[in-house]
């Protein structure tokens, strides 16, 4: 029996292990456009589905990928998510841009609700602390933006407390 979880156990860690080390490639690059403008730019052989948020370093969080299904969009290698330009205002400073890959088209609301509950906390997310179904692979990049963005470059919106909760949604007594 003990052979066993010493077996589950290194089938955990050493990957994990593998992935810290100096060799591992990026999952997204993070592509300037401009002073304050990036694309988002998934490598090959990830998930199909992701989501974008940013997390500044004043606490700002920022969901950045929209889909009007509230679902993960998309992400196709070696093309900028969405086809967009994401404009990350200077005045917040230094951002942390999470992408979270996904092998389905996962809802958006409560995983924007988790990096928000993370991200509030001032605590590292990782893949096991998200609660969503299938597969999921985690990727956080860093971008310092300065002023003058692209001019076509879109904002996401901010994530509040209240990320994932309907409008018409009553708080129980």
């Amino acid at each position: 029996m003990k052979g066993w979880w010493l077996g589950l156990l290194l089938a955990v860690a050493l990957p994990a292990c593998s992935e810290r080390g100096g060799g591992r490639s990026q999952r997204v690059e993070v592509r300037p456009i401009g002073p304050s403008s990036v694309q988002l730019v998934p490598a090959a052989g990830q998930l199909p589905y992701c989501l974008a948020f940013t997390v500044s370093e004043l606490g700002t969080i920022r969901q950045l990928t929209m889909a009007p299904s509230r679902q993960a969009v998309p992400c196709s290698a070696d093309t900028p998510i969405s086809g967009l330009t994401f404009r990350i205002p200077a005045e917040e400073g230094k951002v942390q841009i999470l992408v979270v890959f996904s092998d389905q088209p996962v809802k958006a609301d409560p995983i924007a609700a988790q990096v928000f509950e993370f991200a509030s906390a001032k605590r590292q997310i990782t893949p096991f602390d998200l609660r969503v179904p299938g597969k999921v692979v985690l990727e956080s990049v860093e971008f310092t933006p300065s002023s003058d963005p692209s001019p076509d470059a879109v904002e996401g919106d901010t994530v509040t407390r209240d990320a994932g909760i309907p409008d018409d949604a009553s708080t129980p007594p």
